[in-house]
């Protein structure tokens, strides 16, 4: 498995269930935290590191936290909906920044000349770029499967997100377009000392990039044009 700072590769690992048990768990203790934005974060980040779990596992990643929170918080009574807001904003903000971690490698690689085939450079941008959907598919599909306040306040979470966008989308974009920029420079200002496939390869980047940032536009804007309407 990779690590969260490495690129997306078209390999998918397969997290331990142990692992996701241990996340849903710890997820839950952290209910009772005062800080529970923070201890997910953390909790979050610790997963995609010292577990060796991937953005890859971000379905899995995203339910056992949000399902282990949800635990946590119903079993406490009372008000659930901050609470899982701080959550999901935890979380939020983790991915984000693995992704963005992620990119910045990827754009390394390149510049230090690494070949890679097409298939892979593709596989690696569009995990990026569908992170944002998969987290909030992943609290839909948690919505339900729970019951009671927890599904209601998990389905507003989801709808919401849906509309107004994460902070993993957000800085996704911003990656990208700092990758698909630096890639042109590069081409642009050539590539001395480096051998043809180096150059193949950071050519293929620049035009797998430019095609999945305008795929996204076109998706961002037809988003807004729903919600205008």
């Amino acid at each position: 498995m990779s690590d969260a700072n490495t690129p997306a590769s078209s390999e998918t690992s397969i997290p331990d269930n142990t692992q996701l048990v241990q996340l849903h768990d710890d997820a839950a203790a952290a209910a009772a935290a005062p800080d529970l934005r923070e201890r997910v974060r953390e909790l979050t980040a610790r997963a995609l590191h010292e577990r060796r779990m991937a953005l890859n596992d971000i379905r899995e990643i995203v339910s056992a936290v949000t399902s282990g929170v949800g635990s946590g918080l119903t079993s406490r009574g009372g008000e659930i909906k901050d609470g899982l807001k701080q959550a999901v904003a935890g979380l939020d903000d983790a991915v984000g920044s693995a992704a963005q971690a992620a990119s910045y490698t990827l754009g390394e690689a390149v510049a230090q000349g690494k070949a890679f085939k097409d298939n892979e450079l593709k596989a690696s941008l569009e995990q990026l770029r569908d992170l944002e959907t998969q987290i909030v598919d992943t609290l839909k599909q948690t919505a339900s499967q729970s019951g009671g306040k927890l599904k209601e306040e998990l389905a507003y979470l989801s709808d919401h997100l849906k509309h107004s966008g994460t902070r993993t989308g957000e800085q996704v974009r911003e990656a990208l377009q700092q990758l698909a920029r630096g890639v042109k420079t590069t081409n642009a200002a050539g590539r001395a000392g480096l051998g043809e496939s180096a150059n193949a390869a950071t050519e293929r980047l620049s035009q797998v990039a430019s095609g999945i940032l305008e795929a996204l536009s076109d998706s961002l804007k037809r988003q807004s044009e729903r919600l205008r309407s």
